[in-house]
């Protein structure tokens, strides 16, 4: 199933939330989603690197952000919700299979970073989602394995 892309005349609002509480507290989130009729766009989950058991969400909100700073208070009232912030923008990750110098070129053209993990190897890109939208969508050949890891933040000047 391919990703549903958001509309180009979107505001896209990235919230960052870390959870305890596992899968309970994912299921809390998604149904507290549904119930309030969120303008969801996308919803990334993972594990928070430095501490076990805490999940790390990130959520962009189809909405401005002065209505996505009023669900993320709604949200930080949910009894798994440890800390949660409207974030500054959002960064995009994804892992792909070869590299080369084409590849490069085409990803600083389109305003992505990229990192070889060895000369020939897996390469990690990042930048904005629309840059990044753009970018894959004119590498998708169907020759090249791309993982898309989608939309993380990171809280203060961890950039």
């Amino acid at each position: 199933m391919a990703p549903r892309t958001a509309p180009a005349s979107a505001t896209l609002t990235p919230i960052e939330m870390r959870l305890g509480g596992g899968m309970l507290a994912i299921n809390r989130l998604v149904m507290t989603f549904m119930n309030k009729r969120m303008p969801v766009a996308s919803f990334t989950v993972g594990r928070d690197g430095w501490r076990t058991g805490a999940l790390r969400a990130t959520i962009l909100l189809d909405c401005p952000e002065e209505t996505a700073r009023r669900y993320a208070t709604l949200l930080g009232g949910l009894e798994d919700v440890e800390e949660i912030e409207v974030a500054e923008g959002t960064l995009e990750v994804a892992l792909l299979d070869g590299g080369g110098d084409a590849l490069r070129e085409s990803a600083g053209a389109a305003g992505i970073k990229t990192h070889e993990t060895e000369p020939g190897g897996a390469v990690v890109a990042s930048g904005d989602p629309e840059s990044m939208e753009g970018w894959l969508g004119s590498l998708e050949d169907g020759e090249r394995d791309i993982i898309r890891l989608g939309p993380v933040v990171r809280p203060g000047d961890g950039g």
